[in-house]
């Protein structure tokens, strides 16, 4: 597989400190031949902007290498995926990995054994292939296969509890699965992304501890994925028309490709020799991310950049811009009303009016329905 006809695609919402992280290692383990694309899918908020700002950072370091897509509409992430791999900017590539924004790379031969993954399982699955994927320590499938090659189970034992997992059936209804104590799930809505803290755990057994963690694993073989099961699509290489080929209207791009893959046999293969990193999916975050500051530390340490990772490293300061944005935009919101004190009267009381519409829908009318369907539910 030619270099030149593979791109990688990195969804990016508003996860600006964990994907500092991972460009920082993207940028230093990669083929610098490869074209990395930020899809920035979310602006307005403090948070998205502040994405957006790493995203310009790292194109204005790397300005061969990455590019920051800030042209499609925010939306669902399988639309914008589409909508940029159908767009002419991709129209030379024919292979795509697909890479969430708080997932990264420890090895610099990650993206070769990606593609030789793929290659190799081709040639004995043909068609039947539907995508590659690496080795992710948290994720559900690869986070038991993790502490399997680590020889972690011991230890697991120790911090293990019984637990329900919530699981969406393939008409998109959930339902509950019960979880013996010493035991993983590994499919949809599995242990780890149940549990936020073996994740912390599984955190500190390998991502605190990259080289342990490479050299674990890099003897490993293939292992096939069972596609009856929902696997997190963390990372994924596939072929181009892979995307288009798993729309089935749903606005999920996993459940899509879970329902795809399942309905059609396709066959999904993990290289167990590529260790990747997943700082957290948003059932952890909240209990998790005070782990930050330690990985930027030990990332900083085993990437030996000669660029800080962070734009901004103390929570203070990043505060106080936070501050400021905020006082920003509430001068925005005084000055339009300013403006529209201004006018004739007519327009002006009409004006008003829908301003204010527009502020109570953009928040506390969003916040009445959301607790009206809750309270429906309840009913």
């Amino acid at each position: 597989m030619n270099l030149k006809k593979i791109a990688i695609v990195q969804l990016c919402y508003a996860d600006y400190e964990a994907l500092e992280i991972a460009l920082a290692a993207y940028t230093k383990l990669t083929n610098p031949n490869v074209h990395i694309y930020l899809l920035q899918n979310g602006r307005g908020t403090y948070d998205t902007e502040r994405t957006y700002r790493v995203c310009l950072r790292y194109q204005k370091m790397f300005p061969k290498q990455i590019t920051v897509v800030d042209w499609i509409q925010p939306g669902a992430p399988f639309v914008s995926i589409k909508t940029l791999l159908e767009s002419d900017e991709m129209k030379s590539y024919d292979y795509i990995c697909k890479v969430d924004d708080d997932v990264f790379p420890l090895t610099s031969d990650w993206l070769e054994k990606l593609i030789a993954c793929y290659e190799n399982s081709y040639r004995k699955y043909g068609r039947k292939l539907g995508y590659v994927t690496s080795l992710v320590n948290n994720n559900p499938w690869g986070f038991k296969q993790v502490v399997e090659a680590m020889g972690l189970d011991g230890e697991f034992q120790k911090i293990s509890v019984a637990h329900y997992i919530g699981v969406k059936n393939d008409n998109d209804s959930l339902k509950y699965r019960f979880v013996e104590k010493g035991r993983i799930h590994p499919g949809g809505g599995g242990s780890v992304w149940a549990l936020p803290f073996y994740a912390r755990w599984i955190h500190n057994q390998t991502t605190l501890h990259p080289e342990d963690y490479v050299r674990a694993v890099q003897k490993l073989p293939y292992r096939e994925v069972d596609n009856r099961e929902r696997y997190s699509i963390n990372c994924m290489l596939f072929k181009k028309s892979f995307w288009t080929d798993i729309n089935i209207g749903h606005t999920d791009d996993e459940y899509q490709t879970y329902s795809y893959c399942r309905k059609n046999n396709k066959k999904i293969v993990a290289d167990l020799s590529v260790p990747m990193v997943h700082i957290c999916f948003f059932t952890q975050r909240e209990e998790n991310r005070d782990l930050l500051p330690q990985m930027r530390l030990a990332y900083e340490r085993f990437l030996k950049l000669p660029f800080p990772i962070a734009m901004c490293p103390l929570k203070e300061y990043e505060n106080e811009n936070r501050l400021r944005w905020l006082e920003n935009r509430l001068s925005q919101v005084e000055s339009g009303i300013v403006r529209i004190e201004q006018m004739q009267p007519g327009k002006k009381s009409f004006l008003k009016y829908l301003f204010f519409r527009m502020l109570y829908c953009a928040t506390l009318g969003k916040v009445k329905q959301k607790y009206k369907k809750k309270y429906k539910s309840y009913k």
